[in-house]
């Protein structure tokens, strides 16, 4: 039998303030944004490296870790510090694509190369407008032009000559309106005949009009097609005039980017084709070039009303709704341009992008539409927008899979352009349209990217039993740990990383002693004497409010005092409900002694955890027993108030019963066992030692002591084992004792294996130091009983084991005259009633 009372000093870690200095507390210039960076993450460091160190395919990266442990932070510093010593990618810049409108040209460009290219196109199509415009508008075009003209006149005149002299023999008058030719009625005079002039003549007369019409309309079909055919000829020979005029403009400006932008093969391709689309559809860059006038000068635009056009000269269906000078433009989808002194040195990196909010549009790309008035959405492809897989193209894309999964569009997608290696934007169209339209589809890109993903344990083994490309795609992970442990060099660099936070956010410096308690803090938040937390950003806002509470002081510094002062004012702030379940307590509406001796009721001990906080609070746990057939009864099992693990903690209880006299006696019992005033779902095992504690002292009915409290799990022999919240559930029960009996003396027994787990209140630890509280560690079941009834299991005065099988033997008794006794009630009533006639009485 072993159980031991702690010393104060192995109740908590004390900063060991002799081993530093204010030195420490000093930042390394790497430190001074008071950042951890790798802090205790060798491990996670390790497969980062491999990860990052191998591009081929598949080898993606995911991060494993709890919020808080800088693993967002850390790992975009890395990327960032790799990326710097890494090419930059290209520019993807879009073109106009003169075989297919809806799919533009993607053009990988030399970083920094798409914007100067766009300002080249930009700058050629003004210079080209005014070029044209003043060439179109020059003494020498205007001459030609009106030679051309005067000759369609002259030629159109000639050809209406003779149908004009032969119709005013018959008493018509020719008039031309456009490319049309009527006949009028002419009166004595030669003047056109009015409409009452008209009707005044006989019907002779009428018929007659009409039969020389008739004869006279072979003359005129005749005649307008032969105007037809001298306006195609004179259209061809102004055809022919614009596209001289226009090449001796346009392919001069051509040539010289092309030679300007010989290293760039697509590009001067594309060139090609600009150059032969503007002479293709000069009618619409510049209408003045084409207009006939019957004055013989070229007419204003407006006033334009072009003739019939050859095949090659019309634009395509739907071109109408583009601007003119669409085509010419560049879309720079992607630009890598180093900035400030990087770009003079040519050298940018490659990129390291986080997208925070990895929606299908924001991860692949989007195609914008705008409204026209009474018309459907449009677009081009100058609209189309880069998305996160673009920008990070030959770096680093960051994202969080929580925020990721949220859409699944955006999930497939970013598995396609994996597996495919290209990145391919489509336009997903309007919600509710129901018919296909054309819709722009820009080239792929190749894809070349390190993926690299941040999110919970839970969701990394969700998607990888769930999603088969997931591993295929992500094939390292890595551990970001929320804990590590503590040496001398880790110590003193997570006080750097205090004091780089404090300067960076301007707070106030922190004291030596001060630093030491937000570390005993941090060991505290691990539960762990040999190890620190990695929740940097817990920590990080626990300096922030000891900053707050120093500087209401009027202090300089952050010194240990202010930090006790922010985790008190944490704990008033959200010990809401823990302060009205005490106060429960001290008025006794819910029943727990701290005093005295109770057979068959221990005080256990329970951890209420809210989520930002979690306290400890006694309850009490009462056993009756009796004769049965081997039950032990939970109550909050059979109210479904227990979860699964409590329910396995009970059903030990009956293994540890038959280990201990199951084959020295007949297990003819009946135990109850209850949680009193529990009113709430409640799991976990840490209750099973006090519920053996208490069956045995009901069976041997020895009381057990009510100034103790008990907390562990137990196995089927009775060996004690280590629970979690220790702290917690230590404090809770000190707490109540000090409302409920200041002067008396109390102790809590917990698991041995427990014992380095203690991380207790300064308060707790000065009450132990003073004997009035006593922690008390074993490592058997027959140790805790033996500490709460104060008599030993098997030996020494009074041993509880003899009376515990004393009672059993007791029990089984009872139980098998019970099974002896005769079930009257279980015979029918016509037995029943022979049996009585057949009964003699007792002389008596």
């Amino acid at each position: 039998m072993v159980h031991r009372t702690l010393t104060a000093n192995e109740l908590r870690w004390s900063f060991p303030m002799a081993d530093f200095s204010d030195r420490d507390l000093k930042p390394a210039e790497k430190d001074s944004h008071g950042r951890p960076g790798a802090l205790g993450q060798e491990r996670a460091l390790s497969a980062l490296e491999l990860g990052l160190g191998i591009r081929e395919r598949g080898f993606n990266i995911f991060v494993v870790g709890a919020s808080g442990t800088g693993r967002t932070s850390t790992v975009k510093e890395l990327l960032e510090a790799r990326a710097r010593e890494e090419p930059t990618p290209p520019d993807v810049i879009l073109l106009y694509n003169f075989t297919d409108r809806d799919r533009p040209l993607a053009v990988n460009l030399p970083p920094g190369m798409g914007q100067k290219i766009k300002k080249r196109y930009d700058a050629f199509v003004e210079k080209m407008l005014q070029e044209l415009e003043k060439a179109f508008e020059s003494e020498g075009y205007i001459e030609r032009r009106n030679v051309i003209d005067a000759h369609h006149q002259e030629k159109t005149d000639h050809t209406l000559e003779g149908i004009d002299k032969e119709a005013r023999a018959r008493g018509f008058l020719l008039s031309r309106t456009g490319t049309a030719l009527t006949l009028a009625v002419a009166d004595d005079e030669g003047n056109p005949l009015s409409e009452e002039q008209y009707e005044a003549l006989t019907d002779q007369q009428k018929l007659d009009l009409e039969h020389k019409a008739e004869e006279l309309q072979g003359g005129l079909e005749d005649a307008l097609r032969r105007i037809r055919a001298l306006e195609k000829e004179t259209d061809e020979q102004i055809e022919k005039l614009a596209r001289e005029i226009a090449t001796s403009v346009v392919r001069p400006m051509i040539d010289e980017l092309k030679t300007d932008l010989a290293a760039h093969p697509r590009v001067v391709a594309h060139l090609d084709d600009v150059q032969k689309d503007v002479l293709d559809r000069l009618r619409r860059l510049v209408p003045e070039s084409h207009a006939i006038n019957d004055g013989g000068e070229p007419a204003e635009a407006e006033a334009h009303h072009a003739p019939a056009r050859r095949l090659s000269e019309e634009e395509e269906d739907g071109d109408r709704d583009e601007p003119a000078l669409l085509r010419y433009r560049v879309n720079v989808l992607v630009s890598n341009a180093p900035p400030g002194r990087a770009a003079s040195k040519g050298k940018g990196g490659a990129p390291v992008v986080v997208e925070t909010h990895p929606t299908a549009a924001n991860l692949i790309g989007r195609i914008e539409h705008r409204m026209r008035a009474g018309e459907a959405t449009s677009t081009d492809f100058l609209r189309i927008k880069a998305g996160a897989l673009y920008r990070a193209n030959g770096g680093y894309l960051l994202l969080h899979a929580q925020d990721l999964l949220r859409d699944p569009a955006a999930w497939e997608g970013l598995k396609r352009a994996l597996k495919n290696r290209q990145i391919e934007l489509d336009d997903p169209g309007e919600p509710g349209r129901m018919v296909s339209i054309a819709a722009l589809r820009p080239e792929p890109v190749r894809l070349s990217v390190k993926i690299v993903l941040i999110g919970t344990p839970e969701l990394y083994y969700s998607l990888s039993r769930g999603d088969p490309d997931f591993g295929k795609l992500f094939k390292v992970k890595v551990d970001f740990d929320i804990e590590m442990d503590h040496s001398t060099e880790r110590i003193r660099n997570y006080m750097r990383f205090l004091s780089g936070l404090a300067a960076e956010e301007k707070l106030l410096p922190l004291t030596l002693d001060g630093a030491g308690r937000v570390l005993e803090h941090a060991a505290r938040i691990c539960d762990d004497q040999s190890k620190l937390t990695t929740r940097f950003g817990e920590i990080a806002d626990l300096v922030r409010e000891a900053s707050f509470w120093a500087a209401k002081a009027g202090a300089k510094a952050i010194d240990r005092g202010h930090v006790r002062a922010a985790l008190a004012a944490r704990a008033e702030r959200e010990g809401f409900i823990e302060l009205h379940m005490r106060e429960d307590i001290t008025k006794r509406r819910i029943q727990v002694e701290t005093r005295g001796e109770v057979i068959g009721q221990v005080n256990g001990l329970t951890v209420i955890d809210l989520g930002s906080y979690a306290f400890g609070m006694p309850v009490r746990i009462t056993c009756r027993s009796g004769a049965g057939k081997g039950e032990i009864v939970d109550i909050e099992r059979e109210t479904e108030l227990g979860g699964p693990i409590h329910t396995k903690g009970t059903l030990i209880l009956k293994g540890v019963l038959l280990d201990r006299f199951g084959r020295d006696t007949p297990m003819c019992l009946q135990t109850t066992l209850c949680m009193e005033q529990s009113y709430s779902e409640i799991d976990g095992d840490s209750a099973s030692l006090a519920e053996a504690c208490a069956m045995f002292s009901s069976l041997a009915q020895a009381p057990l002591r009510q100034d103790t409290a008990v907390t562990g799990s137990i196995d089927q022999r009775g060996g004690v084992q280590a629970v979690g919240g220790v702290n917690e559930k230590i404090e809770g029960f000190y707490r109540v004792c000090q409302i409920r009996d200041a002067k008396g003396a109390h102790q809590v027994v917990i698991p041995a294996a427990n014992a380095g787990d203690l991380m207790l209140d300064e308060d707790v630890v000065a009450a132990c130091r003073e004997g009035r509280f006593r922690i008390i560690t074993v490592e058997t079941l027959e140790d805790a009983i033996q500490v709460l009834s104060g008599r030993s299991w098997s030996t020494g005065k009074a041993p509880l084991q003899p009376a515990i099988l004393a009672t059993l033997r007791e029990l089984a008794a009872v139980q098998s005259l019970a099974n002896q006794a005769p079930r009257v009630a279980a015979r029918p009533p016509r037995a029943l009633a022979k049996a009585a006639r057949h009964h003699r009485r007792s002389p008596r």
